[in-house]
């Protein structure tokens, strides 16, 4: 029997030309995934070194860009004054973030100051001075990876004579007599209206809360109006305690008012006073200081005066002296000072010249003729006074009356200026008869109160018989003491003063409210009375009402009983809306706005 044996091995080239393929495919195949590996391990690094530098882009980037915001919060600052300087700008400093560097930081202008109109925001329909400036940011990181940003700003300074009315402190208006008010009316305050005959034609805006009631006590009458964007007189009949969640007041406000009422709700900004910050507001009508800074000297009246004017009072004994010769003149620019002999013809000085109603005292009275003063003026620009700060000195010397030195500035004859023209002091100003009448020019009246007296005013029918000035009640002070009749008198000029504010909301726990003299008088006796302007005597006033500050001198409290209001015909000059009309030395308030940010590659 014969066995045959099959071989299992290949023979011959075939068998040996399979075995290599396979091997080289195994070779193929792990070469193949080698660099598969190779590209995904590739990959990996440089989408994680991507990765990163997009993180690291994206820190500096952030960073270039705080560093912007960081500049506009300090030009912020420097445009507390109203204006930003070159050494300002100068001044600019990177902020400190850790694990970033600063390489350069500055700000520049972009062209001159413009005149713009406001087109967006809580103060659209108003102008402003504005001045666009390019913010430049560079920063790195420790491993120099870096950004650069440029940020487009504008700082605005909104001549605060724009408004009819400015309150830096709560602003209170509970009229009894017809008020009918053209302009535009902001507190940086809450605002209290409560009346039954008050109408608002224009915007209203605070930062804070507006409320439809009284200050001092609850009592809310239905009678406030505003204007509609087309002229409808819409009833207030809502405030911020009814709706205090931000949305439903805008849209409350935005169905009945067309977004005409606006409060912190809307994110009205604060407008600041110029002034820096921690300075009180008032400074802006004191004297000059020698440890003024830069800021002080731009915003006080006192520093822009071309005429500043310092009285010692214990220099005056008697009401024949030679009032000019104890007078301290300051012209900065060198102008003329009147000889005592012409400067005497406008200016008068008399010791308790009349019994205040309000003060409950005798007033010790400057008086400045403003027909002499532009007389002697007559056009000659070495003469020229267009702003004049008067203050004084000496307290505590000549006291007829037995009760203290109580110095005020009267201006009388004002009837047609000679020039655009500016009065401030830091104590209370009274003008008696027609301001600014004839022949309008540019004026504001600056001082600690504004009080007006009609054109019938008598100093002689304003005494007090049997004066005691230490009695408190002003029936025992002056027995037999009554006002005097007024007569239709008009005041064409802005007003910066001192107002008498209520101490509290009634509202807040633990405020009193409610007693006698609580209440400060509103914006309805801003300008203080002391006649009896009732039987429909009307004060026609056009101009701008402006409050920075309760007053510190004239602190006689509003009570009623010396006085009776006259017929209300007040409405925002608008003349104030030209830029060329604005007063002489006109304060500013200051806002910076971020318009527009960009790398740069």
């Amino acid at each position: 029997m014969t066995n045959t044996r099959r071989s299992t091995k290949p023979s011959g080239a075939w068998g040996l030309n399979q075995g290599g393929f396979a091997l080289e495919a195994s070779i193929f195949v792990l070469v193949l995934m080698s660099a598969l590996l190779t590209v995904a391990a590739v990959g990996v690094v440089t989408a994680t070194r991507t990765a990163n530098y997009d993180y690291r882009y994206t820190q500096v980037s952030f960073a270039a860009e705080a560093g912007g915001d960081a500049i506009m919060a300090q030009l912020e600052d420097a445009l507390q004054d109203g204006a930003i300087s070159d050494a300002e700008l100068a001044a600019i400093v990177p902020p400190s973030i850790p694990g970033f560097t600063y390489s350069a930081v500055n700000a520049n202008r972009v062209g001159g100051i413009q005149v713009e109109s406001i087109t967006d925001g809580p103060f659209s329909g108003l102008y402003s001075l504005t001045q666009y400036i390019d913010i430049f940011s560079e920063v790195h990181d420790p491993i120099n990876s870096s950004a650069a940003a440029i940020v487009t700003a504008k700082a605005q300074s909104i001549p605060i004579f724009q408004f009819g009315v400015f309150y830096e402190k709560d602003l209170e208006v509970t009229n009894g007599p017809p008020l009918e008010f053209v302009g535009w009316v902001h507190s940086n305050g809450n605002i209290y209206m409560s009346s039954n005959n008050a109408w608002y034609r224009e915007v209203i805006t605070t930062p804070n809360d507006l409320y439809h009631d009284r200050k001092d006590h609850h009592n809310i009458f239905n009678g406030v109006f505003v204007n509609d964007a087309i002229g409808n007189e819409i009833p207030l009949d809502f405030d911020s305690r009814s709706h205090p969640v931000p949305a439903a007041f805008m849209a409350e406000s935005h169905a009945k008012f067309d977004d005409r009422v606006k409060t912190g709700a809307y994110g009205v900004d604060t407008l600041r006073v110029p002034l820096p910050a921690g300075v009180p507001a008032e400074e802006i009508l004191a004297p000059r200081r020698a440890l003024d800074g830069a800021l002080e000297r731009r915003a006080k009246f006192s520093w822009k005066a071309d005429w500043a004017i310092v009285i010692d009072l214990g220099l005056i004994n008697n009401p024949a002296a030679n009032l000019c010769a104890v007078m301290v003149s300051t012209r900065d620019g060198g102008e003329q000072v009147p000889p005592s002999g012409q400067c005497n013809n406008f200016f008068n000085f008399t010791w308790d010249a009349w019994f205040e109603g309000r003060e409950k005292r005798y007033v010790d009275v400057l008086d400045l003729d403003l027909q002499q003063l532009f007389n002697w003026v007559g056009g000659n620009a070495n003469r020229l006074t267009q702003v004049m700060h008067v203050t004084f000195t000496g307290m505590g010397g000549h006291d007829p009356q037995g009760d203290g030195d109580f110095p005020v500035v009267r201006l009388r004859n004002g009837e047609q200026l000679g020039n655009p023209f500016t009065f401030s002091t830091d104590y209370p100003l009274y003008v008696q008869g027609h301001y600014n009448r004839l022949n309008w020019r540019p004026s504001a009246l600056v001082g600690d109160a504004i009080t007006i007296l009609s054109t019938v005013w008598n100093d002689a029918q304003q005494q007090c018989s049997d004066y005691d000035p230490g009695e408190t009640d002003l029936d025992e002070i002056c027995e037999g003491f009554d006002e005097e009749d007024a007569a239709p008198t008009e005041v064409w000029a802005a007003v910066l003063a001192g107002h008498s504010g209520t101490p509290c909301d009634h509202e807040v726990p633990g405020c009193p409210g409610g007693y006698a003299d609580f209440y400060g008088g509103g914006l309805e006796n801003f300008p203080r009375f002391l006649e009896d302007w009732s039987g429909g005597v009307t004060l026609k006033y056009r101009g701008s009402l402006v409050s920075l500050h309760w007053s510190s001198k004239a602190i006689g409290t509003w009570n009623g009983n010396y006085y009776t209001p006259p017929t209300r015909d007040w409405e925002f000059d608008t003349r104030f809306r030209d830029p060329a009309n604005l007063p002489p030395g006109t304060p500013v308030v200051g806002n910076v706005i971020h318009t527009a940010y960009r790398p740069v590659y």
